[in-house]
């Protein structure tokens, strides 16, 4: 059976443009959707990129901290240990050296009084005080040591902390110089046999003791502070 499509010649000019209207509307879309694509590719690439990177500054971040950490808590440490060892040293080698330059004081001045020999009581007595500014100069070595030693910290810490150091370096000042004004009058005090003086002396100095104590736990909360904070 033969079709006769004659009656479609005055349309196929018609359907021809359709058709091709069509492959033109379809490549267009073909392209529009693979550049879409292309570009989702690319938008995607560049997020993983991003994301990789806020991965290695967040791990380089989390690394400085961790260091910074390490570095502030070994230092701090390091800086109470030797408070600690500043302290706990100064009082044993207080002890180990005033005991027996007392111990011979009395011997010698009670042996010169006894056999009223005033040159023998007076050498007794200047020995004794050569001896006390002996440990008074030590005393001011051992502090500007400690003063020397605290300048690493100093480069670390903070302004709060700063602040403190310098109030405990007050203090230690404080307390050495009524250490040393203690010594110097002791002698005379004995002579005098004034134990009234003498325990004013002591608990002066166990004041400023107490203080230099205080601001020293103040330090540790602010350091345990400023660690968290990192």
């Amino acid at each position: 059976m033969n079709i006769d499509l004659k009656f479609l010649e005055p349309y196929l000019i018609y359907i021809l443009f359709g058709s091709i209207s069509l492959l033109i509307l379809y490549v267009r879309t073909f392209i529009q959707e693979s550049a879409k694509i292309s570009a989702l590719k690319k938008r995607n690439k560049e997020l993983i990129e991003e994301t990789e990177s806020i991965k290695k500054e967040h791990q380089l971040d989390i690394s400085k901290r961790k260091y910074q950490y390490e570095s502030k808590k070994e230092q701090y440490l390091n800086f109470f240990k030797l408070i600690d060892s500043f302290t706990s040293e100064a009082n044993i080698s207080m002890q180990e050296k005033l005991i027996p330059i007392l111990n011979r004081f009395s011997e010698d001045y009670l042996d010169a009084s006894t056999n009223n020999n005033k040159n023998g009581e007076n050498k007794a007595i200047t020995e004794m005080s050569n001896q006390m500014r002996k440990i008074s100069f030590d005393s001011i070595a051992e502090l500007t040591k400690l003063r020397q030693e605290t300048n690493t910290i100093r480069v670390i810490a903070s302004k709060e902390i700063l602040q403190k150091l310098d109030l405990l370096e007050l203090s230690y000042e404080k307390v050495t110089a009524k250490s040393n004004t203690m010594m110097s009058a002791l002698p005379q005090l004995l002579l005098a046999d004034n134990q009234d003086e003498i325990n004013k002396h002591q608990k002066d100095i166990e004041l400023s003791g107490r203080d230099s104590k205080l601001i020293n736990d103040e330090i540790i909360e602010l350091m345990r502070m400023e660690l968290n904070e990192i």
